[in-house]
């Protein structure tokens, strides 16, 4: 028996990575990886706007032109241009008429007894709302700053006023640190990046391996495959060989991710997106690992990791096993479409749930949802790194896991050994119920 169960796993494991397709498959996503990872480069590549210079015409009413500009450079990097170009101007209706076919913005700037000035913000078609924002929000700063030194009130004072408060950080519990607290927020939002992949490799297996038992159905081949080996045999091999391509699978999507980090690293003196580079250089990785590392929760990773492996393992046995089990009772592709779609909504539950957890902080739902077998994979770990939930939590969802695996494995393959001969939808339901009370 385990030569026969070595056997077909091998051969279906090599027909998944001999199959064209999956080269095909491979180069492709090799390919997108590349693209998003190197984004901001082909943007560029391809041409256009980006090095334009942005003109900036004043009409001042006021007298605080010199105010004004000053502010307006300060915002230079949200403007999404290398080459702004603010002037002052008395004729309005020239620069108007400059304004037709560009980019440009005038502003007019008029008194206002009650408020120190107004603005009219002139443009030939629409603007981008972050620019629109970022302008108001510096004549914004600018006003006020003004109406401080019209006021009369003391510069020391005025700066007290707009100085920001120094906050300490302090906790109750001595254990609890400030770099420990940006470290889970930080880890957190980690999780929900490598959740996603998951949700994808999820969706894969769950696919891959209706599409594998249903083409042994349908090309009559199963009955001699099931006439030379047991059915537990073959129910195995196809659970562990396609756990085995899905994972394989997953180290190619990583792998494919450091050859686009290097080619970005290699490439890096070529131009970008000034926004881009702009979040690029605000991201100190070596602050990040600094702070990670002061925050002592890398002591704890020595076992939070290994408990999120397990969780990871037991959840894509889980799947596997549910979809080898459907897959089984179907007697085509398209009758496993609409079986798999419950397993797919539960799975897309709990990636939603990931998302909005930051909204519901200390939700109990949210916590009993993130130890609930198959959505436990993209909650648990996240809401474990954030703080929401301890270890005993995630402990609890491999306990139910494991519970659920066993479930599936003792009555999945009664039913899996009904269904796998099955080529009729009549009375199958009939046939799973009464085979799962058979002992």
């Amino acid at each position: 028996m385990e030569s026969k169960f070595k056997f077909l796993t091998k051969y279906s494991l090599k027909k998944k990575l001999k199959n064209k397709w999956f080269l095909i498959a491979n180069i492709i996503i090799f390919i997108i990886t590349i693209a998003l990872v190197n984004i901001d480069s082909i943007i560029t590549m391809f041409g256009g706007d980006f090095e334009k210079e942005l003109k900036i015409s004043i009409v001042d009413n006021v007298g605080y032109y010199d105010e004004i500009k000053d502010g307006l450079k300060g915002i230079e990097s949200y403007l999404e241009t290398k080459n702004l170009n603010i002037y002052k101007s008395n004729d309005i209706k020239k620069e108007k008429k400059k304004l037709k076919g560009t980019d440009n913005i005038l502003l007019v700037i008029n008194p206002n007894d009650k408020n120190v000035y107004n603005i009219e913000f002139i443009t030939d078609s629409y603007v981008d709302k972050i620019k629109y924002q970022a302008i108001i929000a510096s004549l914004n700063t600018t006003k006020q700053s003004i109406a401080f030194d019209l006021s009369g009130i003391d510069k020391e004072k005025m700066n007290q006023i707009s100085k920001e408060v120094v906050v300490k950080r302090s906790f109750i519990n001595k254990e609890k640190t400030e770099d420990e607290e940006n470290t889970r927020t930080f880890l957190s939002v980690a999780s929900i990046i490598i959740a996603l992949p998951c949700f994808i490799l999820i969706m894969y297996l769950i696919q891959m391996i209706g599409a594998e038992i249903n083409e042994e159905k349908s090309t009559r081949g199963m009955e001699i495959i099931i006439g030379n080996v047991s059915v537990k045999t073959h129910f195995f091999s196809k659970i562990l060989s396609s756990n085995l391509f899905v994972l394989l699978q997953g180290l190619l999507i990583l792998l494919y991710g450091g050859v686009g980090i290097i080619i970005r690293k290699l490439t890096s003196s070529s131009s970008g997106i000034s926004a881009v580079e702009s979040v690029a250089a605000s991201l100190d990785l070596s602050s990040v690992l600094n702070t990670i590392q002061n925050s002592g929760i890398i002591n704890k990773l020595g076992y939070i990791i290994p408990l999120i492996i397990i969780l990871l393992l037991l959840s894509f046995l889980a799947y596997s096993l549910v979809a080898g089990i459907l897959a089984s009772m179907t007697t085509n592709m398209e009758n496993y479409q609409q079986l798999q779609t419950p397993l797919m909504i539960i799975s897309l539950i709990g990636f939603y749930l990931i998302i909005i957890s930051s909204m519901f902080p200390g939700s109990v739902f949210i916590k009993i949802a993130s130890v609930i077998p198959l959505m436990s994979i993209t909650l648990a770990p996240s809401l474990l790194l954030s703080g929401e939930i301890g270890v005993s939590m995630i402990i609890i969802a491999i306990i139910l896991l494991m519970m659920l695996n066993y479930i599936l494995i003792k009555y999945g393959i009664k039913i899996y050994k009904v269904g796998i001969l099955n080529y009729s939808e009549s009375d199958l339901w009939k046939k799973m119920f009464k085979a799962v009370k058979e002992k």
